[in-house]
């Protein structure tokens, strides 16, 4: 099987992930012919331009759309593969770099001000960083995506199942290759008392081991992420903050876990007169955007943005 693996705007650890594999890497590795990866071995991009259309059997691209090079590339790769699929959260849904688009001018924030993407560095044109696209975008609001293969990293689990069905030539076109059903469902925890009493940030308590971390008022998106890594996370003591992405009923994964939230927050009697103290415990919730939206802004936040820019405009 022609393999080609290319990451975009990443952290790099997609590319680690495959280690995970451990000995199995050694028979993933036996069964692929590597056309084209960066990471492991020296290409450039005049070596994938020279490569048929559709020669690639299968792409794995990781890491989010953000410069004008990481788009040119993955249209390059997109013509080249009979399969291209989303590894990994950022490819998947944006990822935390996405985070950066409620942000106007990003760059003058973080470089100073007069920062020009594509500006030279030095006197040679090549010095130049590559361009900035408007937004952060997942890789299927640019090039049609065959397959997911989430998490952040993927997990071990997730990526042997990929590669069973790739050599099965087995996969479907729109497979994400997680399970339907929420992470709830195979975590280990148990879940009790289903009311939320109070919000709290991981580091402010030591949670206790067996019970349900949202019981013990720890926002974990958990309900609404897809099952697959085993519960990882909530089995070391951390909420799952959404990798897997969301699972199909929950669609809007923010939305999807501020209805569950308002469901279980519970502040004495029941009735009106209990809405205010509700309400301070849902306010409680730091960084709701980062939080809820952690790694799937991109693909769907933009309607909040824009609606939060409008109403700037209006108050202006």
């Amino acid at each position: 099987m022609k393999l080609a693996v290319y990451w975009t705007g990443s952290c790099g650890g997609c590319d680690v992930s495959f280690l995970e594999l451990g000995m199995g890497l050694l028979e993933v590795l036996s069964r692929v012919e590597i056309v084209f990866w960066p990471a492991l071995v020296d290409a450039k991009r005049r070596d994938l331009e020279r490569l048929p259309a559709r020669s690639v059997d299968v792409t794995l691209v990781n890491g989010v759309i953000r410069t004008a090079e990481n788009k040119e590339m993955v249209e390059i790769l997109r013509e080249k593969s009979k399969f291209l699929g989303a590894y990994g959260a950022c490819a998947h849904l944006g990822g935390i770099p996405a985070l950066a688009n409620q942000v106007n001018g990003v760059t003058e924030i973080v470089f100073g001000p007069g920062f020009r993407p594509g500006a030279p560095l030095g006197e040679a044109a090549e010095d130049a960083p590559p361009e900035l696209l408007p937004e952060a975008l997942s890789l299927d609001e640019v090039v049609p995506v065959d397959f997911v293969v989430p998490g952040c990293p993927p997990p071990a689990g997730l990526i042997a199942r990929f590669f069973e069905a790739a050599f099965a030539e087995a996969i479907s076109p729109g497979r994400i290759f997680a399970g339907e059903k929420a992470l709830c469902e195979e975590c280990p925890r148990t879940r009790e008392d289903r009311r939320l009493t109070r919000i709290v940030r991981p580091h402010e308590v030591q949670p206790d081991p067996e019970k349900c971390l949202l019981d013990q008022g720890i926002i974990c998106l958990g309900p609404v992420t897809r099952a697959g890594c085993g519960a990882a996370c909530p089995k070391g003591g951390m909420p799952c903050t959404g990798c897997l992405g969301p699972t199909p009923k929950a669609g809007d994964p923010a939305l999807a876990m501020l209805s569950a939230l308002a469901s279980l927050v519970r502040a004495g009697e029941e009735g009106e007169s209990a809405f205010p103290e509700e309400n301070k415990i849902l306010d409680s919730l730091v960084d709701p955007i980062g939080t809820l939206y952690k790694y799937s802004f991109a693909k769907y936040g933009r309607p909040l943005l824009k609606l939060a820019r409008k109403r700037q405009e209006v108050r202006a």
